[in-house]
């Protein structure tokens, strides 16, 4: 898995797959592009599949000044323009990222054939900024350990799962820089990119896990209901984190919906 520097940072990627339509993968944040790790390797026998660690998280540039969710697409519009990987793209996406393919496709609309919102976290109620830079202070004094247990454990219950995953990615989670976690938590809760669902005009799939307290269900049910023509659909295994929690039937559900 190799590095690019691309918007002026240094940022760990992964390009599979020789032939097909472009799908980007959009990992969730405290996540990291292994979040994608078996759910990528079975699109890539059909598309082009890209994913990287986002700006502050896993192993790409761990960045010290505060960004914004522009900032992050301006990550992403790097990533894409130095791999030379051509529009149209399919994205992807897992909880917050889906700020970011909101605003890619504000900016480029004309660039994006399809997205998928695995458990959207498209903007942030006001009343919960709080909460969310609350959390940042903590990940910067106490690290990633004093946040697992009101993120973490909530988000990713060990039961869900594959054993292996779930330690797997508890370990990643645990080794994220807790400065950029709190950096990205603070970008969160200054965006709000609800105002773009009912301007979709592309196809869009909204994806929830049955198991999913952080984001229930019938929450983002009723999300995907802002958005024309969006299709629902809902993973019986899965929790928060679909693509570790339920990725086999995540994978049937991309392969039926992902343009060919």
């Amino acid at each position: 898995m190799p590095w690019m520097s691309a918007n002026g940072i240094s940022i760990h990627y992964e390009l599979e797959g020789k032939d097909g339509p472009v799908v980007v993968l959009l990992h969730e944040m405290g996540g990291t592009l292994e979040s994608w790790d078996a759910v990528a390797p079975e699109l890539a026998k059909g598309y082009r599949v890209v994913r990287y660690d986002q700006r502050g998280q896993g192993l790409t540039e761990k960045v010290r000044k505060q960004f914004t969710n522009d900032d992050a697409v301006g990550d992403l519009e790097g990533v894409l323009n130095s791999l030379g990987l051509k529009p149209p793209y399919n994205f992807v996406c897992v909880a917050a990222a889906s700020t970011q393919v909101l605003r890619f496709l504000e900016k480029h609309p004309e660039q994006v054939t399809s997205i998928v919102l695995c458990n959207p976290a498209p903007g942030v109620d006001p009343s919960r900024a709080g909460a969310l830079n609350e959390r940042a202070d903590l990940a910067e004094k106490e690290g990633m350990a004093g946040v697992m247990g009101i993120t973490l454990d909530k988000s990713y219950p060990p039961t869900l799962g594959e054993p292996a995953a779930y330690e797997a990615y508890r370990g990643r989670y645990l080794a994220n820089d807790p400065v950029g976690f709190g950096l990205a938590h603070r970008m969160l809760a200054m965006t709000n990119m609800l105002y773009m669902l009912p301007k979709i005009s592309v196809p869009t799939m909204v994806v929830a896990g049955k198991h999913d307290t952080v984001r229930p269900p019938a929450g983002t049910e009723e999300l995907s209901k802002k958005i024309p023509n969006a299709k629902f659909a809902l993973i019986e295994e899965a929790g928060h984190f679909l693509p570790t929690t339920g990725p086999k039937t995540l994978v049937k559900l991309l392969k039926d919906f992902l343009p060919k």
